[in-house]
């Protein structure tokens, strides 16, 4: 492959992705009337023996030698362009399929054998290169979830061709072997189709020139690494399980006699098994890696082998189906794994290389594997050995090469994969398992509603999967995620990405600073604090006093008196104010700060400054039900807020004399009556602090002009105040003991 200008860019590899989706389908439905269980159907019309079907299972495998010869054949021809041309001829070549009916059974196979060689090998010309197009088209980070995607519209184009092939075969008034041909017709058309859209791919990658003893001398080199030897020897093992697999055809067919248009339901219902299981694993292929699923998926498929293995002609003929579709469910996931541990193991700078060796290699597997399938299933015949059927050998072998895979599956080294151990803890973590899913859907949709949803839900999340999209997304430069991102480090600390808070909030011309210092406000680390203090000594009032509610949030009271000095500042913007007022209430807890607050409303001119100056206040003292609520109802209507509070008032022991005085004078809304009421109930107790320095703030609290915010904050705290001191009396009363 040249190396020079081979990179996609983004748009690049959308269209890419979108155009290689369109030709899986198309090429799917080409295969599916093209190859495997439409040729074993045609060859058995012949009367084909286990050899030859066995031949017929793996030639599709076999002709992967031919990848030796490519790179000496097509030098330096783009790999769209051979895909392009080998389909082409590849539907020519299937047309000789129709001259069978006109030759006697025995002729008639070998002309099937053949065109179905040719085929395949024309097929294994670019098929192996599928790796290096998904490579080129994805990223490292996507190519498990796309894989699983590919996968799944692969077997969805399976399973409409399956159900054609049933209706034909049901319906059709012609001969079932007319049938099948026209099927294998269809087929061509479509392969047409399928070879011009894959030459929409914007691939710009090319076969590297080599001789032949060169491509053997890189594969040699390659043989010498012992990843790759592995790596080679495991997909073998592992794809061959399709090929032992394939003998269920001809399993049902002579054992359980079923008929042609019922074998293209079974197979209809193992695809949707595949379908099932790449949608399944998708999200958390990714996340879990291939390695520690290969073991699961691989004890899973020696349990239904050994099923297999004993079933016989007496079971229940619908359970079959239902086999079927498990065996395939995992049979697909154990393709599905294989690959992605392929597309991230191919070597960057040998990628052609690479696949050539593993399709050269399982050719030469897959044909002993398909003969040797064939040998034991006629061996039993044969010597009338003892079975419950006539392959059950063959599918011993299959339990056989899952354990070869999970031994196998030992000596894998992958990047980012979990343990066994890890995985099976997590599967069984509901909480876990839900984050993958969310993880999932934000990564695939692109509804900014439904992604900021997913994102709160992720933001409030603890696990370490969490933890590790927070922190990727906290990498972002977009704006407003990264700033929900941030703010969410508050309220759900992550003490893992306090390092990376700190680096924000120390960063000046970073948009996110003030984000990042106000969330080191949940880090009570000796850093965190060091962080704010240092940010505390800075010019600016509003940083400073961001720094300053943090370092009060985490207990650090250490710059209260220069809180207090810029508090006396008047040229302070409305934040500055509010922040500040917010760090002194969390460290005098003596209710000193009411001063503070009493002092600025003096000199507020907006009822929304007041009011956040008086709600903060009120908090701190936990009153309830909060104040907030009755300023909601005096902002939407004046009168409405001071009659919500009425019902407040009967908790006080008033005479009616006193309750219709106060009435009167909520009712005409004299806000400086209703102060000058509370000043007078204030004087009648004392209290502890910090409630003492809120009673003494009213009472000292003068001013000409009360407002409507400030009579109905009197009022409530009047009312919570005398409260308290009722509660405190019946206590105080209740705990004395006479000597």
């Amino acid at each position: 492959m040249s190396s020079k200008n081979i990179l996609l860019s983004r748009k690049e590899k959308e269209i890419g992705q979108s155009k290689y989706i369109k030709y899986t389908f198309i090429n799917g439905l080409s295969y599916s009337f093209l190859a495997e269980t439409i040729i074993y159907l045609l060859a058995l019309k012949f009367g084909a023996n286990n050899i030859q079907l066995g031949y017929i299972s793996s030639a599709v495998y076999l002709t992967g030698l031919v990848v030796i010869f490519v790179p000496s054949i097509f030098p330096d021809i783009k790999i769209v362009k051979l895909f392009f041309i080998a389909w082409l001829l590849r539907g020519v070549f299937s047309l000789f399929y129709g001259f069978s009916i006109f030759l006697p059974n025995n002729l008639a196979l070998y002309l099937i054998i053949a065109v179905y060689t040719i085929y395949c090998i024309l097929r294994n010309i670019a098929y192996p290169l599928n790796h290096v197009i998904q490579g080129a088209i994805t990223k490292p980070s996507e190519r498990g979830a796309y894989s699983a995607k590919v996968i799944i519209f692969l077997y969805l184009s399976m399973v409409l061709s399956r159900f054609i092939s049933f209706s034909a075969l049901t319906f059709s008034k012609f001969n079932e072997l007319y049938t099948i041909l026209g099927l294998i017709f269809l087929g061509i058309i479509l392969n047409t189709f399928a070879s011009i859209t894959i030459t929409k791919v914007p691939l710009k990658e090319s076969i590297k020139k080599s001789s032949v003893k060169n491509t053997l001398i890189s594969f040699k080199s390659l043989l010498s690494k012992k990843q790759s030897i592995i790596l080679i020897v495991l997909y073998c093992c592992g794809m061959s399980l399709f090929v032992l697999f394939n003998f269920t055809i001809p399993f049902l067919k002579k054992e359980l006699n079923f008929q042609s248009n019922i074998i293209f339901i079974y197979t209809t219902i193992n695809f949707l098994g595949v379908i099932l299981g790449s949608k399944i694993i998708k999200p958390f292929l990714d996340r879990f890696g291939s390695r520690p699923l290969l073991f699961i998926v691989n004890i899973a498929l020696i349990i239904i082998s050994i099923i297999w293995a004993g079933a016989t002609g007496e079971f229940y003929k619908p359970l079959f189906f239902i086999i079927g579709f498990i065996s395939m469910f995992f049979i697909g996931l154990i393709r599905l794994l294989l690959d992605r541990l392929i597309i991230n193991s191919v070597p960057p700078e040998d990628k052609v290389n690479f696949t050539s060796v593993m399709a050269v290699i399982f050719s030469i597997f897959s044909l002993f594997i398909g003969l040797f399938g064939g040998f034991l299933a006629d061996l039993t015949n044969d010597m009338g050995i003892s079975v419950p059927n006539e392959y059950s050998l063959t599918f011993v072998v299959m339990a056989f090469f899952c354990i070869v895979n999970i031994l196998l599956t030992n000596f894998i080294k992958e990047e980012n994969s979990l343990s066994l151990n890890q995985l099976v803890k997590s599967l069984f973590n509901k909480k876990q398992i839900k984050t993958i899913r969310n993880l999932d859907r934000l990564n695939s949709t692109n509804n900014k509603l439904l992604k900021s949803q997913i994102l709160i839900e992720i933001e409030s999340d603890d696990t370490q999967l969490a933890t590790e999209e927070i922190k990727k997304r906290f990498n972002l430069a977009t704006l407003k995620d990264k700033e929900m991102v941030i703010r969410s480090l508050f309220s759900n600390p992550r003490p893992e990405l306090e390092e990376n808070l700190i680096k924000e909030a120390l960063d000046r011309q970073s948009w996110w600073r003030q984000s990042a210092i106000f969330a080191l406000g949940a880090y009570n680390s000796e850093q965190s604090m060091k962080t704010l203090r240092k940010i505390f000594k800075e010019k600016y009032p509003y940083i400073r006093s961001i720094a300053a509610k943090s370092l009060a949030r985490i207990g650090d009271f250490s710059c209260h008196e220069e809180i207090n000095i810029l508090l006396q500042s008047e040229t302070l913007d409305v934040r500055t104010y509010i922040n500040l007022v917010i760090a002194i209430s969390l460290i005098e807890h003596d209710g000193a700060y009411w001063k503070t607050i009493f002092r600025l409303i003096k000199d507020s001119g907006s009822y929304r400054f007041t009011q956040s100056l008086l709600v903060i206040g009120s908090t701190r003292l936990k009153f309830y039900p909060p104040l907030e609520n009755f300023f909601y109802d005096l902002n939407i209507n004046e009168k409405n807020g001071f009659e919500s509070i009425m019902e407040e008032l009967v908790d006080l022991d008033l005479t009616d004399e006193e309750f219709g005085f106060i009435e009167d004078l909520i009712s005409n809304l004299d806000y400086q009556g209703i102060w000058l009421w509370c000043r007078t109930r204030c004087k009648l107790y004392k209290l502890l602090n910090p409630f003492e320095n809120l009673r003494k703030e009213i009472l000292s609290y003068k001013k000409r002009n009360i407002d409507s915010n400030l009579a109905l904050a009197g009022l409530f705290f009047t009312i919570r105040l005398e409260i308290l001191h009722k509660d405190y009396i019946i206590n105080t009363k209740s705990t004395y003991r006479p000597e």
